[in-house]
């Protein structure tokens, strides 16, 4: 298969360097800087192309990894070189597969991708929507296996893509800001900032990976963490007092909500 990618930026470029140097596939890209563009053509063997009709003659499979406000520039030159047999994938947050179909004339199949920020070291979650009844099972197989060169793939309904990128596209900031806080925490406590750092990265690597590896359930996982009126019983006390729980779940409805209004 054939892969054109329109944007090759962090998340266009991250699926490429993954996908480079597979057999049965030759890789094209366009991208507005030419310089990173030849860099990356240079690093994984992509083909460089001139312009997004060059590379849509080129694609079985196109990507779409722009910002949901620059797609509209991309469908002028897009949609005449668009044929039935082509796939079009879009990376594009908030922008549903209807209005997709509606902005290439509905001329060939549409899948929704919504991936989170770890896959550019391969360790993402990535959501797909395979609701177009006119994809054919070796588009989905293609695309199942780009996007699981990249960690998880979970297909959904369109319908939960706001959910998903509530909880999942949102979560690594969410995760990063509990990082932060820590350390902050860590400093206020009297641990050199450099040294509390490395041991909360450290800690939510290690409680991740248990919780990945144990069949347990995560609320077992936490009650083995925690004995009675010690530490960790007055912290997590004093979660509930100030409703930290409900807090971040209203946080992921605030996220859910958001994604329903860009869309």
């Amino acid at each position: 298969m054939n892969i054109g990618f329109i944007g090759t930026g962090n998340l266009g470029g991250a699926i490429i360097r993954a996908l480079s140097g597979q057999d049965g596939l030759t890789l094209y890209g366009l991208n507005r800087t030419r310089t990173a563009l030849q860099e990356l053509a240079r690093e994984t063997g992509l083909v460089p192309c001139a312009d997004i009709r060059e590379l849509a003659g080129s694609a079985d499979c196109i990507v779409l990894a722009v910002k949901p406000q620059q797609a509209h520039a991309v469908w002028p030159e897009l949609v005449p070189a668009l044929t039935g047999d082509k796939c079009l994938v879009s990376l594009a947050a908030g922008l549903t597969r209807e209005s997709l179909r509606r902005s290439t004339g509905g001329i060939c199949p549409v899948v929704r991708a919504m991936p989170n920020s770890p896959v550019l070291i391969r360790q993402g979650v990535t959501a797909l929507c395979f609701d177009d009844a006119t994809l054919t099972g070796l588009q989905k197989e293609c695309i199942l296996a780009m996007f699981g060169s990249l960690g998880s793939v979970h297909v959904l309904r369109e319908e939960l893509f706001d959910a998903f990128t509530a909880v999942i596209g949102s979560g690594p900031a969410l995760v990063f800001y509990c990082i932060e806080a820590m350390i902050e925490g860590g400093v206020e406590l009297g641990l050199d900032r450099r040294e509390a750092a490395v041991m909360v990265k450290g800690l939510f690597s290690g409680a991740s990976l248990m919780a990945q590896r144990s069949p347990e359930h995560i609320g077992l996982l936490r009650e083995m963490s925690t004995a009675p009126a010690g530490t960790t019983t007055a912290a997590l006390a004093h979660f509930d007092r100030t409703a930290v729980r409900g807090n971040i779940m209203d946080a992921l409805r605030r996220a859910c909500d958001r994604s329903a209004e860009l869309g």
